[in-house]
């Protein structure tokens, strides 16, 4: 859903009070995103639900109450979310959670990056997704929401060992137009762990975004991940906030005006 000039720029002003929760939000208003997207807003709140992701991710910033009931305008069904801790409880019983995260949104001052460069990192393309989702495997732990678009789109360096790639990280999204971009998908195989690989690769990614232009760069971890915490807070990225991530079911109701 393409929003009207008018209810984009309210949504806008809503997310830019929080640049580093509203990352992925406001690059969504971004136009090549707009018909992935289904926005609600009232004048302290806002709620999406974004289409280009399996299952559909439900987003909430705003004065809580608000917030839940923008939902009743939202269609039902399976969702993944991020949500703050204010606002889950304000959804209650509406949202039925099946698997949830505890975790880091992290942001990054330009002036606080460090770059570690102890191995050389390749720089990728779509012609690399056959190695990389190799890479990924059927490992447990590896990127919930990569899509191919985002290799072709967004910014990804690996590790090449021999012709083997051990380690890579990108991008979800890359928004020049709001000078945004959130860094994902990084992984390193299980038996190359421990050796700065993903924090090197990371590190060309947060270079090459920042050259470009990005000022607003973030990213999520689970809180539980102590040694990437630890890595990404090297680098520079800080602690913005907490939030619970996972899926559930967004319950019908009814519609409140």
């Amino acid at each position: 859903m393409i929003p009207s000039s008018a209810l984009a720029t309210r949504i806008r002003a809503i997310l830019q009070t929080d640049r580093v929760w509203s990352a992925y939000a406001l690059a969504d208003l971004e136009p090549e995103e707009a018909e992935r997207c289904i926005w609600a807003c009232n004048d302290a709140a806002v709620a999406l639900l974004y289409r280009g992701l399996e299952p559909q991710v439900l987003f909430l910033h705003g004065d809580p109450a608000g917030c839940a009931r923008l939902t009743a305008s939202l269609p039902a069904g399976l969702v993944q979310f991020t949500l703050q801790a204010a606002h889950q409880a304000a959804l209650g019983s509406r949202l039925e959670l099946r698997h949830g995260v505890r975790m880091w949104r992290m942001g990054l001052e330009p002036a606080a990056f460090r770059s570690r460069v102890d191995v050389p990192v390749t720089r990728l393309g779509p012609a690399d997704l056959p190695v990389m989702l190799q890479l990924f495997g059927e490992h447990p732990d590896q990127p919930d929401a990569f899509h191919p678009r985002q290799l072709e789109a967004g910014v990804f360096f690996g590790v090449v060992e021999g012709k083997r790639m051990v380690s890579v990280a990108g991008t979800h999204i890359v928004a020049p137009r709001a000078g945004i971009a959130a860094v994902g998908n990084v992984f390193t195989h299980p038996d190359r762990r421990g050796r700065g690989l993903a924090a090197c690769a990371t590190s060309a990614v947060v270079a090459e975004l920042l050259a470009s232009g990005a000022n607003n760069l973030v990213l999520n971890v689970a809180q539980e991940n102590t040694p990437a915490v630890r890595c990404y807070e090297w680098l520079g990225f800080h602690r913005h906030c907490a939030y619970l991530e996972g899926t559930g079911i967004l319950k019908e109701t009814a519609r409140q005006g």
